[in-house]
């Protein structure tokens, strides 16, 4: 085996395993990655390593055109090295363009297998992590969505029974509430109270549930 041959397989393992983890945190549905990588001309006057090759870890998702130092410390040598990842991947977009303000529902959705770009960061790529979230940064058809693109969850809808509940100096009850406005989180909202009638201001901090100080 050469040095090219060594640091070639070594770093296609690398990426392949952060791809794997990568998959693996997101729930994406399938994943698909090619490698071509770009060792500089004079790794051919190396020693081949007698160890193990130590390979700086990602800072991110490892596709697009990354980077990496390589070094082989028995044999006292390192060099930078380039790499270029396709990651082709399983995941929901939008099936229409969508402008800011709308409410995503799951007819608003496909799934399709989309190549990423290097743009393509933090991306959204579970059905509930998008349907019933509203577009704060507008959604192209059939592109990847970016977490960014989207509110925060839409916990609680006009109408929905709710339950309140109040904290204050390690006091805590809980009631039935009626909500008067939709929100997410840390946003305020006006819900009624069933028992007492009253109406007061609390905040969603779960799908149904929201609290309010006393």
């Amino acid at each position: 085996m050469s040095v090219n041959e060594q640091i070639e397989a070594e770093f296609t393992q690398l990426i392949a395993r952060e791809l794997k983890q990568w998959q693996k945190q997101t729930g994406v549905k399938s994943l698909h990655h090619e490698v071509a990588i770009r060792v500089p001309s004079g790794a051919a006057n190396l020693e081949v390593c007698s160890d193990a090759l130590t390979i700086d870890g990602a800072t991110g998702l490892a596709f697009g055109n990354i980077q990496r130092r390589i070094e082989c410390h028995p044999q006292g040598w390192s060099m930078f090295v380039r790499a270029n990842v396709k990651v082709r991947v399983s995941i929901p977009v939008a099936n229409r363009a969508m402008k800011r303000g709308e409410l995503v529902s799951r007819s608003d959705l496909d799934w399709q297998s989309i190549t990423l770009r290097s743009s393509d960061r933090n991306l959204a790529t579970r059905i509930d992590e998008i349907v019933g979230r509203q577009v704060i940064r507008g959604l192209r058809r059939h592109k990847a969505i970016q977490v960014q693109s989207l509110s925060a969850p839409q916990w609680v809808n006009i109408g929905d029974k709710v339950i309140i509940e109040a904290r204050s100096d390690g006091f805590y009850a809980n009631m039935q509430g009626e909500a008067l406005e939709s929100g997410g989180e840390g946003q305020a909202i006006r819900v009624k109270n069933l028992s007492s009638g009253k109406v007061i201001t609390a905040y969603p901090t779960a799908k149904g549930r929201v609290a309010t100080q006393f």
